[in-house]
C-alpha cells in the first residue's frame, strides 16, 4: 500500500499536466501578472502625489505583460483556425491589445495614483483573463466548417 500512493499521486500530477492546455497556461500567466500589478497598485497608491516611474525594459512585468500579449493573440488564431467560438476568440484578441495598451498607459502616467489606476486596470484584466482562458482547453474548442470570422467593432 505504501508504494502505491507515490505511484498513484505520480500519476494524477501527470494526468493533469497533460489536461492543461495553452489556455490553462495563459490563465496561470494572468494569475501572475495579476498579482504582480496589485502589489505594485498598492505601492503606489501609497504614495500618490510622486512622480511616477516608467517601467524599464527589463522589468519582469514588462516582458510578462509582453509575453501575455503575445500568447493571448497566439490563442485567439488557433481558436480561430480551430473553428470554435468567435466570442471566444475576439476576448482573447481583445486582452491582447487592452495588455498593450495598459503597459502604454503605465509609461505615460504621470503620478503615482495614474499608475496605480493603470496597475488596478490590468489586475482586473488578468484577473479576468485567468477566468475565461481555461474555457479556451479541450471540448471548449468545436471544429466546425466556414471560413474564420472577425470580430465585431466595439464602441467605448
Amino acid at each position: 500500500m505504501r508504494h502505491l500512493l507515490p505511484a498513484l499521486a505520480c500519476a494524477l500530477l501527470a494526468s493533469s499536466a497533460a489536461l492543461a492546455g495553452p489556455g490553462s497556461d495563459l490563465a496561470d500567466s494572468a494569475r501572475n501578472i495579476a498579482s504582480q500589478a496589485r502589489e505594485r497598485a498598492d505601492y503606489a497608491a501609497a504614495r500618490p502625489g510622486a512622480p511616477a516611474s516608467p517601467i524599464d525594459l527589463d522589468d519582469p512585468l514588462q516582458y510578462d505583460l509582453d509575453q501575455f500579449s503575445a500568447d493571448a493573440m497566439r490563442l485567439s488564431r488557433a481558436i480561430d483556425e480551430a473553428g470554435g467560438p468567435i466570442d471566444l476568440r475576439c476576448i482573447f484578441r481583445g486582452m491582447s491589445g487592452d495588455a498593450a495598451s495598459r503597459l502604454e498607459a503605465l509609461n505615460a502616467a504621470e503620478t503615482a495614483a495614474d499608475q496605480a489606476r493603470v496597475y488596478r486596470e490590468i489586475s482586473a484584466l488578468m484577473h479576468d483573463a485567468a477566468e475565461i482562458a481555461p474555457a479556451a482547453d479541450g471540448e471548449a474548442l468545436p471544429a466546425t466548417l466556414g471560413p474564420p470570422a472577425s470580430c465585431p467593432a466595439s464602441r467605448d
